[in-house]
């Protein structure tokens, strides 16, 4: 059984959602963790192309899951994008700063920014097979060391 509180507060994100608007909070956490995570995958591709791997994985696996999660929101967010372009004509919802609303345009930043760093990250990973004839390995997620050349 649900407590009220629960059952209220979720039937208030369903109206909004309903209505096609977003909390001010909601909007601004995502922006928040799309330009974290962007951050995040730009210090990972400049180690995959200078090193051949991503960041080292820190004490207790800390930076390889923040590094895995990240990559995981910043491919969400640009694929979230690329939907709303293709079945609205827009990209995310925006606050309107008119209304008092912030802020502003932060989530239309990190959605351009995920973008941007998915071609970055498909442009880092065409260049090392270019040029070393191997891509990084993905473990412990997945090994596919016997269909490809993996960086060592």
């Amino acid at each position: 059984m649900q407590s009220p509180a629960l059952s209220t507060r979720s039937r208030r994100l369903a109206a909004a959602a309903d209505d096609g608007e977003l909390a001010p909070r909601s909007v601004a956490a995502a922006a928040a963790a799309g330009l974290g995570s962007n951050a995040v995958m730009w210090a990972s591709l400049y180690s995959v192309a200078t090193t051949g791997g991503g960041l080292p994985a820190g004490p207790f696996g800390v930076v390889g899951l923040v590094e895995g999660v990240s990559y995981l929101l910043v491919v969400g967010l640009a694929g979230a994008a690329l939907y709303g372009k293709v079945s609205t004509g827009s990209g995310l919802p925006f606050l309107s700063e008119a209304r008092g609303e912030r802020p502003g345009g932060l989530l239309g930043a990190a959605e351009g920014l995920s973008c941007l760093s998915v071609a970055a990250g498909a442009a880092v990973l065409l260049l090392l097979q270019a040029n070393q004839g191997c891509v990084p390995n993905a473990l412990p997620l997945a090994d596919y060391s016997d269909w490809v050349a993996v960086c060592r």
